[in-house]
């Protein structure tokens, strides 16, 4: 056996890539986290006198936490160590009862159906707008919305994902009027946007400064903080902050890592310092290349395309790249630029593939990565044979057959994924990454569903719920 497997593995990848465009947000980058990383033994340290408490913070956690909530202009802000996942469970439970209705985006992370089942509540989905042209889910209907808040004026709360994986925004502001024209919570997921505060000029307006009453950030995506690393902000006095500290003291670790909060802190600290200056020009960087290659006629994501093609914004950092006109998918060109090129991006699926291009990245780094793409581009727009990509719209109309909670603690049985067709879904069948769920627990798989996943696997994209025997579990009827 094997010793030390963690340690050999990491240091056998870093030696495969040196350009990184994926999560944690300090991408490596030596200096950053240079006084945590240099002394890690010596900032691991645990509750004790002197030390404060996450849970009840009186100290120099509570300063971190009042300076975060001054730097993003929140009523309160919450380091979360267990990741955004923690922070989206917490929020939606010490929002509601069980049994209470939500409306949510269904292109959600899992965890907010996580919440539901933990909470036993009932969704109403709010289905983007899918554009078939793109093969993108875009911005979501404020029309629909408002229609749902109208037809159920008993649901307690709204879940909404801004920006998406892909980098796509809807009018947040108009988001949080219509929510509250009916005396509703907004919570919005800004998983992949706690940048967007530092760099308002050029990048889409974040969710805590647009109206939205708590907001949730994966500060380790965006922001050089350590992996882990999340942000709780409450923005307003609609969401009683005395439920949401009891729900994080359930679903928060009881041994908070002091390396992870400081690490929190320092990430904050550095956008406020360079950050603005650093993403400035990193996406003008990122724009001339983007229209460069634009011109070549590579699909590069450009928010002023996206806006004229009915997109309502888009985050300017993210590097969406497509070659499906090539007969490319997503993840062949994630594979060539990782194995030919040594960069790697955060994800890719049947169409594209996606990076994310964070304050700490410089512009050698940029123009690395797009010397590539075009390199990439040229090389096989010389080869005749092109392959069709299949396209399936993704997140059919489905309906569930029982409640959520219900289903996913019913008696079940794994059988054969074909067998599946008309049986109620026990589990979650999601592409890992992004983590938005295909199926959720108590929803019908459909031979639709069937064929589109097995498209996904079929193209090495990693599909959580269907076993290496193509076994999926269902309710037993």
């Amino acid at each position: 056996m094997k010793e030390l497997n963690i340690i050999s593995g990491i240091k056998q990848y870093r030696s495969e890539v040196d350009t990184n465009f994926h999560m944690p947000g300090h991408k490596g980058k030596h200096g950053i986290l240079e006084e945590i990383g240099n002394n890690l033994s010596f900032y691991d340290i645990t509750e004790t006198l002197g030390t404060d408490n996450l849970h009840y913070p009186t100290g120099f956690l509570k300063d971190a936490m009042d300076y975060i909530a001054k730097t993003y202009g929140t009523k309160k802000s919450y380091m979360v160590v267990n990741g955004t996942s923690c922070g989206i469970i917490s929020s939606i439970m010490a929002c509601t009862n069980p049994g209470d209705k939500i409306i949510v985006q269904r292109d959600c992370h899992k965890s907010v159906y996580n919440a539901c089942i933990l909470g036993d509540l009932k969704l109403y989905y709010l289905y983007p707008e899918f554009n078939k042209k793109h093969g993108l889910n875009f911005s979501i209907s404020l029309e629909k919305l408002e229609h749902m808040l109208i037809d159920n004026p008993d649901v307690k709360m709204v879940v909404l994902t801004y920006p998406t994986f892909y980098g796509i925004c809807f009018d947040v502001k108009k988001a949080a009027e219509i929510v509250h024209k009916y005396g509703k919570i907004l919570m919005i997921d800004e998983a992949h946007g706690s940048h967007l505060h530092f760099c308002s000029e050029l990048l889409p307006p974040s969710a805590e400064s647009s109206g939205a009453d708590i907001v949730t950030q994966s500060t380790h995506k965006t922001l050089p903080c350590l992996t882990q690393g999340s942000i709780l902000h409450i923005c307003s006095d609609r969401v009683n902050t005395s439920n949401i500290e009891s729900m994080l003291r359930i679903f928060q670790t009881t041994s908070p890592s002091y390396i992870l909060m400081a690490s929190i802190e320092n990430a904050v600290y550095w956008m406020n310092k360079y950050g603005e200056a650093r993403l400035k020009k990193n996406i003008e960087e990122f724009k001339k290349r983007t229209l460069e290659l634009r011109s070549m006629g590579i699909n590069v994501l450009e928010d002023e395309f996206l806006i004229s093609e009915g997109c309502y914004d888009f985050d300017a950092t993210r590097a969406v790249i497509s070659m499906s006109e090539l007969g490319i998918t997503g993840t062949e060109l994630q594979e060539m630029l990782r194995y030919n090129y040594k960069i790697q991006m955060e994800f890719a699926d049947l169409q594209y593939t996606v990076g994310y291009i964070t304050a700490t990245d410089e512009v050698e780094d940029i123009d690395r990565l797009f010397d590539a793409v075009k390199e990439i581009y040229l090389r096989e727009s010389k080869n005749k044979e092109k392959r069709e990509i299949v396209e399936i719209e993704p997140f059919p109309q489905l309906q569930h057959e029982r409640k959520m909670r219900k289903a996913f603690y019913a008696e079940n049985e794994l059988i054969d994924f074909d067998d599946a067709i008309g049986r109620t879904s026990a589990e979650f069948i999601i592409p890992y990454p992004p983590g938005i769920p295909v199926v959720c627990p108590g929803e019908i798989i459909t031979q639709d569903i069937v064929d589109y996943v097995k498209v996904m696997i079929e193209n090495n994209i990693n599909v959580n719920g269907v076993d290496k025997n193509n076994h999926v579990r269902v309710v037993v009827r």
